[in-house]
């Protein structure tokens, strides 16, 4: 990676850091206290307490969730797609019980699993898609997610996509590869909140799009009493991912498209 690319990524993500939950509502708190002299304290810190509160409760996610249109689950025998594409996502590295090998974790282990499902439902060849971020040696995302699809679930990888950083060079790269083997019809596998920005994405290439989600947070439509209001930390996690999306949808549209 090149220093400037470097430098862009880790300002990118110390912004993110310092302006999502829990970062922004903490600065707040701080700039409170900084401005105490100034008798203005009392506004920001309860503006970023109100903001920490309502960062930290479920009911924020079924309101941010209902916001984002998040397609539905797909139906597998319906579609006419021609290749699964799986996104990568959450490398861990240098895991001690797999022999300091890198490996996925958490996120990217959930979209493997359901794109191995997916291929056992309807046979389409498969494309990993992440180069991720990593130390000189190690192998990229794509690699990682190769190895583990075939020698662990079984599910046999047709294609990889390993130069991206994002979910718009994700996008990007791989409709080179998949319209250079005739593919022009996908099923793209990620995760249900991070759907509308990867599908955007995706579409912008000229490329036909099924989302084939997983793992979606509000199940229970039904359920809204009041235990939705007391803050939890599951909540906070979630609804920082929502926020991600929904800024970084918005960021896309006036970067790239």
């Amino acid at each position: 990676m090149s220093q400037s690319l470097l430098i862009k990524t880790l300002l990118t993500h110390v912004l993110e850091r310092l302006t999502l939950p829990p970062g922004g509502p903490i600065v707040l708190l701080i700039l409170g206290l900084v401005l105490w002299r100034w008798k203005l304290t009392s506004a920001v810190t309860w503006i970023a307490l109100v903001l920490l509160y309502v960062s930290t409760i479920p009911a924020t996610t079924r309101v941010l969730w209902a916001l984002m249109n998040i397609p539905p689950p797909v139906v597998p025998d319906t579609v006419q797609a021609q290749a699964i594409v799986i996104l990568g996502a959450t490398r861990y590295s240098r895991a001690p019980e797999y022999g300091t090998r890198d490996t996925m974790a958490g996120l990217g282990l959930e979209r493997l699993r359901y794109g191995a499902w997916l291929q056992k439902q309807t046979g389409l060849p498969i494309l990993v898609s992440g180069r991720g971020f990593r130390a000189r040696g190690e192998r990229s995302e794509a690699q990682i997610m190769q190895d583990i699809l075939e020698k662990e679930f079984g599910a046999k990888v047709a294609w990889r996509e390993e130069s991206s950083f994002n979910t718009y060079e994700n996008a990007r790269y791989s409709a080179t590869i998949l319209k250079n083997s005739g593919i022009q019809h996908i099923l793209l596998v990620t995760h249900a909140y991070h759907m509308p920005r990867a599908k955007e994405a995706f579409q912008a290439t000229g490329l036909e799009v099924t989302p084939a989600a997983t793992v979606y947070f509000c199940t229970y439509p039904e359920e809204f009493g009041w235990l939705n209001w007391l803050p939890e930390n599951r909540a906070l996690y979630r609804n920082r991912l929502l926020l991600h999306e929904i800024v970084g949808r918005w960021w896309y549209r006036l970067r790239y498209y």
